[in-house]
């Protein structure tokens, strides 16, 4: 199926656009297919940072659809006043399993419990539940316990208690970071996952991401 084939409505995405210095940033809008290779995107009126686009990089489109994650890449070939990009798209398939992997800082319950080849080992399952840094990738667990870089961790994701929605994964440390507080995290990689788990993380945090923007701009509209 071609990627924009998915884009004949419009649809709310989420576009992450270059800006100079090789920074990017990513924002909330409506989009959908204007030609067989072009996209038009909408956004909310003060959001796109014109002065600042690099107009020669790459953007990503990203969207859901029956609860995949999908990415369109694409560059920007016009501005339409302050409000609308028409974006060309740069491949003509659309790659299920290249996700983009938003980061947020977002509340939910994660239960953990050490990986050890230790049969004789008793190994507790604890919990945590509060803010973690999380995206489709890897997460950054606050822990009490001493832990190492390249211990294995089997984690249960409680992201929604109603309608209840759990992810379970294996996770490696990569290296542990200091925290507010004086408390210390294990920053983690998701190296044992199942597709379906990603999905709903991935959802998760494109959710909590669609959130924390409407809540800048309702800041910004106040302010």
């Amino acid at each position: 199926m071609l990627a924009l084939d998915h884009l004949k409505k419009h649809r709310s995405v989420m576009i992450s656009l270059p800006l100079t210095g090789e920074t990017l940033v990513t924002l909330e809008g409506v989009a959908h297919r204007r030609s067989v290779d072009l996209v038009e995107a909408a956004f909310l009126p003060g959001q796109l940072p014109l002065k600042s686009l690099d107009l020669n990089g790459t953007c990503r489109v990203i969207f859901e659809e029956d609860g995949r994650t999908y990415r369109l890449r694409t560059k920007i070939e016009e501005i339409i006043g302050d409000e609308k990009l028409v974006l060309k798209a740069i491949e003509t398939t659309l790659q299920y399993g290249e996700r983009e992997y938003f980061r947020v800082n977002a509340d939910f319950t994660v239960k953990y419990r050490l990986i050890t080849d230790d049969k004789a080992e008793e190994v507790r399952t604890r919990q945590f539940k509060g803010q973690m840094n999380l995206s489709g990738n890897g997460i950054l667990l606050p822990l009490n316990d001493r832990v190492r870089d390249g211990q294995k961790f089997s984690l249960t994701l409680i992201l929604c208690q109603d309608p209840i929605k759990v992810a379970r994964c294996v996770a490696k440390v990569i290296r542990i970071c200091p925290l507010a507080g004086g408390r210390k995290g294990a920053a983690m990689q998701l190296v044992e996952i199942e597709s379906p788990d990603r999905d709903m993380i991935i959802a998760f945090c494109m959710s909590a991401q669609r959130l924390e923007l409407r809540n800048k701009v309702q800041t910004k509209d106040l302010t």
